[in-house]
């Protein structure tokens, strides 16, 4: 997508004439600078002659003021009076014909213009004002054409990638393209969206601009780092008035002109476009997963073909073993417009770190809640290390496998919910002894069956139930239960790493020796 060449042309010239390059490239280059050099970088919008005394109320801002002199005033007061109030005025300078009526500025008035750092230029008398207007309108007009022309080739071609575009990377190579400018994408927490390089190659917005740029408004293009040595142009990306995104064009070797700036902003709708229809996509997506994962938690599932080929597709293994976890947002329900647009920033960051370790974006949404699927080999303390704001909350379950278990899985994140605090991490399988402890009917009936469930059945179960009885008897001292069972110690120790495989716990533990203390007290009272 090169430019043409009239484009690379108009790319290569100033946005706006200015009296620096009138003096290059006009017969103005025959003038001589007395006043204002530094400010020679004034934008030059007409040239005006004016050689009456009213000279105030004939001229507008950007024009560069030609006179004879006739006119001018000879009174120190007047002449810093006139000089004042074409500064005001905005004018670009003033250029005197020498010598006729006036052998160069007075005095007073190159001392005035100086300290105001507006421009004064003296022209020879035989240089003809009509050739001046001539060949600076001619410039300006000239000007003014190649950016019509560069206009439309830049809506041509953002509207092409428009069409095109796959990525916010796309637009941003695009627009690069025309502007000859480094563009990138932030998000909302100023992460990379995309860009016209390689990030690692890339200037990139500062903290600092990237918060001060969330607080643009509408449409508004803003530039920033003025003092940082990193100029960047920002320009919010919205949809339904809400930010999306915003688009970055660096600008540290020169600022951008009128032209780019509304190319960043037809970009920045472009791009608002491409979001939604990203969006839409992903709606429709997000929606037949929520679907999924709600059949799994409500024990909707059917192991039918169709539903198992689309569980393969979702990502979900129904013989693996998973952990239900449910995030508590601290957001009063119903949620408002910002809840649920940092309820979304929420899900986007979820999905994220799954896709980030490997998993699949079993995810459910429900009110101020965020309900996924994680392996039970990841460990949900690093996830939630990865995710806590300090203020949203974590339940997770017992393990569970099959789909049958899942939906068990969400009845536990379900009864950790209402006692949840913000912040806090808190794990079914670690808090049901304390609520056995505490008398809790229901919990005493899982932790036993998961105990009594792993034992086994028959003869096996009969082992594995005396040996466990008689090391929670003896308080676990290896002598005295073997004594008691009437077998070598070393037939003990295969016996309790037999134990410790079905249980999946280490009976070395302390509070694991104490909770099976209690359970084989409990389950031999139930058998009494």
């Amino acid at each position: 997508m090169a430019m043409g060449d009239e484009d690379a042309a108009a790319a290569r010239l100033p946005a706006e004439l200015d009296l620096a390059t009138a003096l290059r490239e006009t017969n103005l280059r025959q003038a001589r600078v007395v006043a204002g050099e530094r400010s020679l970088g004034r934008p030059l919008r007409w040239v005006h002659m004016v050689d009456h005394p009213d000279i105030i109320a004939w001229v507008r801002e950007g024009q560069l003021l030609l006179t004879t002199g006739y006119h001018w005033p000879d009174e120190p007061e007047a002449e810093r009076a006139l000089i004042e109030a074409l500064v005001d005025k905005g004018l670009a300078g003033v250029a005197l014909a020498v010598p006729r009526f006036l052998t160069a500025f007075p005095e007073t008035s190159r001392r005035v213009a100086a300290s105001l750092d507006f421009p004064l230029l003296e022209i020879p008398w035989d240089v003809p004002f009509s050739q001046i207007t001539e060949e600076v309108h001619a410039w300006l007009i000239a000007r003014q054409g190649q950016l019509i022309a560069r206009a439309e080739r830049i809506h041509r071609d953002l509207t092409r990638s428009a069409l095109t575009a796959r990525s916010l990377g796309d637009i941003a190579t695009a627009l690069s393209l025309l502007l000859e400018r480094d563009v990138l994408f932030t998000g909302l927490d100023g992460e990379w969206l995309g860009g016209s390089a390689e990030l690692e190659t890339m200037r990139l917005p500062t903290p600092t601009m990237l918060t001060e740029a969330q607080f643009l408004a509408e449409a508004t293009a803003r530039s920033f780092g003025e003092e940082a040595g990193c100029r960047m142009l920002a320009c919010p990306v919205r949809i339904r008035e809400a930010p999306a995104a915003t688009l970055w064009i660096d600008e540290t070797a020169s600022h951008v002109s009128e032209l780019e700036r509304r190319a960043a902003e037809q970009a920045a709708l472009i791009s608002a476009l491409h979001l939604s229809h990203q969006r839409a996509l992903q709606v429709q997506e997000t929606r037949l997963g929520y679907a999924f994962v709600d059949s799994l938690l409500e024990g909707r599932f059917e192991a039918t073909p169709a539903a198992l080929e689309r569980a393969s597709l979702q990502g979900w293994e129904p013989h693996g073993a998973y952990h239900v976890c449910a995030i508590l947002l601290n957001e009063p329900v119903p949620l408002t417009r910002e809840g649920l647009l940092r309820r979304e920033r929420w899900e986007r960051r979820l999905g994220d770190r799954l896709e980030a370790l490997g998993l699949p974006r079993l995810i459910s949404v429900s009110l101020n809640q965020l309900l996924f699927l994680v392996r039970a080999d990841i460990s949900t303390e690093a996830l939630w290390r990865e995710l806590s704001d300090g203020e949203a909350a974590l339940a997770i379950s017992r393990e569970a496998r099959g789909a049958a278990a899942i939906a068990r899985g969400a009845g536990d994140v379900a009864r950790l919910l209402p006692s949840l605090k913000a912040g806090e991490r808190r794990d079914f399988e670690t808090l049901l002894f304390t609520r056995v402890l505490e008398g809790d009917s229901e919990a005493r009936q899982l932790f036993l069956a998961r105990i009594s469930q792993a034992l086994g059945e028959g003869a096996r179960r009969h082992n594995a139930f005396e040996t466990l009885s008689a090391l929670a008897a003896s308080g676990f001292q290896l002598a005295q239960t073997a004594r008691a069972l009437d077998i070598h110690i070393s037939t003990l120790r295969y016996r309790i790493e037999r134990l410790e495989t079905a249980l999946g716990m280490n009976l070395n533990d302390a509070d694991i020796r104490l909770q099976l203390q209690v359970a084989m007290r409990l389950l031999n009272g139930d058998a009494d």
